[in-house]
């Protein structure tokens, strides 16, 4: 006696919006280490850059808003001071912080991905090459 076939099963359901951001949000770490940053991290200092900078050319104008944010412009000469104070402070503080922070990352990496010997054996090299005793636990 034949078992009868199953029938097919229905396909799944698709997945729901919040189940693709949180896949993508996952799928972020195949990124190499500084691309993950700047999306994950650097994106949130660049979206609070962007929002102070849009919020102070609507209460400023954009002109004088560019001009307090890299110093041409003192804030206490604006309409409204306290944004001019908050955009003159990121434009000395966040903004240089932020490209400073990028590059020594970047400098870094470079550095240590040419980096041949570890910093023991260098240590040990140079110990031995000034003729003092090795480290106590050295075999070497």
């Amino acid at each position: 006696m034949a078992i009868p076939p199953t029938p097919p099963l229905p396909p799944p359901p698709p997945d729901t919006f919040w189940e693709r951001l949180r896949d993508a949000k996952r799928s972020l770490a195949r990124l190499n280490r500084p691309l993950y940053w700047l999306v994950t991290r650097g994106s949130l200092w660049l979206g609070v850059f962007v929002a102070l900078y849009l919020f102070g050319g609507v209460l400023l104008g954009w002109a004088r808003a560019y001009e307090v944010l890299i110093g041409i412009t003192s804030p206490a000469a604006t309409p409204a001071p306290l944004m001019g104070w908050i955009l003159s402070l990121v434009g000395w503080l966040m903004v240089p912080a932020f490209v400073g922070g990028v590059t020594g990352y970047l400098v870094n990496r470079q550095v240590d991905r040419r980096r041949v010997d570890s910093e023991e054996d260098f240590e040990r090299r140079i110990r031995h090459q000034l003729g003092l005793p090795p480290l106590e636990g050295d075999g070497r």
